[in-house]
């Protein structure tokens, strides 16, 4: 008799044991973990060269498209000539001549008056994110989010300035907070420096633990012996003097004082004319032929559905100004009035639209700083007007309505009561509290306080 307990046998399985079906699931498996990674990454790469290739070679003059010559495509064909332009443009912008070129170009675009807004935040965070002394998304740190005690993962995108900075008690960082599994948006936090615990992970370690929630976790570097690094900046050689820039480094900073150049400019243009071609696909087949432009022209009007809403905007409000208008409306709105479901719409939508745009409106008039999640954490928000009478009853103290954005997409995020007393004034305009919630925190308006000081000092 052995003695051996009946669950033994189970604690230490035979191998030769494995069945057939199980054998194959495994190795199916096994087949799974080496394959699907490459094959993703294969087909990323190919969808991101295919499309940067359709919308890049039919620009390339037939005779110097190695194609033209050639029985088969080339691919990434594009990308090369992508590559090779930026590097053109970054060393010509070099020059005298590439200097005067983007001080004009700058200033036609500052005439446009949402282009220039566009053009002015994105140059910023390209300037601060290719910048070699730039912070933006270079260390992943933990913070206590949404409260003490809790934590996740966020990004440092530089350290807090100007009134920000002077509104609070502590030095304070700008940390983005991404979400999970999109970690494009997310929220931007003030959070001061002894709250912040720095992480040994690379950005991308950090992102694709956020990517996955938690699933891949990075390898720990403390173990590993440390290397000694020179500094980027700091290259010498054995002579003592400062080693000479090489061929490859030189490119590099021509590719990306290409990139400095070209992208605000081309996310300006990209964004104005896909506003445009939205509006214009819309109201221009609306306009008669007749007072169509285009119907006696073998071209169209780019902005021509543009300027026929504000032409007609225009009209329409000069009318309704005289009794007739006024009548017309009120005419109208008891009709709405009288559709169940109707009437609750369009009275949500004008209390909407007249609360914005009145004059002494508050709506998103004022841009503020509030803690959140958690006191000592600080965010951007903007005041949208006083709490309703229900909450208002429901609230200890006398609160008011914050909208919290989201960073980068600040047309979501969470609607806040706060009381008005926790509420700090900023005197930054809604243009740039936008600008720096967009941004994450790379793009820090000028403290308008100092600038108002200036004369008074002056004098």
């Amino acid at each position: 008799m052995s003695g051996r307990q009946p669950g033994e046998a189970k604690q230490a399985p035979v191998p030769s044991g494995i069945g057939l079906a199980a054998r194959l699931r495994n190795y199916f498996l096994a087949g799974i973990l080496v394959t699907a990674p490459v094959t993703i990454t294969f087909w990323l790469a190919w969808k991101v060269i295919q499309f940067i290739d359709n919308n890049v070679t039919p620009f390339i003059p037939p005779q110097w498209n190695p194609e033209t010559y050639l029985p088969f495509g080339v691919p990434g064909l594009g990308l090369v000539v992508i590559v090779v332009a930026l590097i053109l443009i970054g060393f010509l912008a070099a020059g005298i001549a590439g200097r005067l070129t983007t001080r004009i170009s700058e200033r036609v675009v500052a005439t446009v008056p949402v282009a220039r807004s566009i053009y002015s935040w994105t140059k910023q965070v390209f300037e601060t994110v290719l910048s070699q002394k730039g912070t933006a998304f270079s260390e992943v740190v933990l913070v206590e989010y949404p409260c003490r005690g809790i934590w996740a993962v966020g990004f440092i995108t530089g350290q807090t300035e100007g009134e920000v900075q002077d509104l609070t008690d502590e030095t304070v960082f700008n940390v983005f907070v991404p979400a999970t599994p999109n970690p494009t948006t997310g929220f931007l936090l003030f959070i001061p420096k002894g709250d912040i615990h720095h992480l040994d992970m690379s950005v991308e370690d950090g992102i694709k633990l956020v990517i996955s929630g938690g699933i891949v976790t990075p390898k720990d570097h403390k173990s590993a012996a440390p290397e000694k690094k020179t500094p980027r900046h700091a290259v010498a050689n054995p002579e003592g003097g400062a080693s000479r820039i090489g061929p490859v480094r030189r490119l590099r900073n021509y590719f990306f004082a290409g990139v400095l150049v070209t992208a605000p400019i081309s996310i300006t243009i990209w964004i104005t004319w896909e506003v445009l071609g939205f509006v214009d696909d819309r109201v221009v087949p609306l306009v008669p032929p007749a007072w169509n432009p285009e119907t006696y022209l073998p071209f169209s009007i780019p902005g021509l559905g543009v300027l026929v809403m504000v032409v007609f905007l225009t009209v329409v409000g000069f009318f309704t100004a005289g009794i007739l208008g006024r009548t017309l409306i009120g005419l109208g709105e008891r009709i709405l009035d009288r559709m169940p479901v109707i009437r609750s719409v369009y009275s949500a939508i004008k209390q909407l639209v007249e609360t914005v745009f009145k004059e002494q409106s508050r709506a998103f008039r004022e841009v503020v700083l509030i803690q959140y999640p958690r006191p000592d954490s600080w965010a951007i928000g903007f005041i949208t007007g006083d709490a309703e009478a229900h909450i208002q009853a429901g609230t200890p103290e006398e609160t008011v309505n914050v909208f919290l954005p989201t960073t980068p997409n600040p047309t979501s995020g969470f609607l806040l009561f706060v009381p008005r007393k926790e509420v700090v004034s900023l005197t930054m305009g809604i243009e740039e509290g936008i600008k720096m919630v967009v941004s994450g925190g790379i793009v820090t308006p000028l403290d308008r306080r100092q600038k108002e000081a200036e004369p008074a000092v002056a004098e």
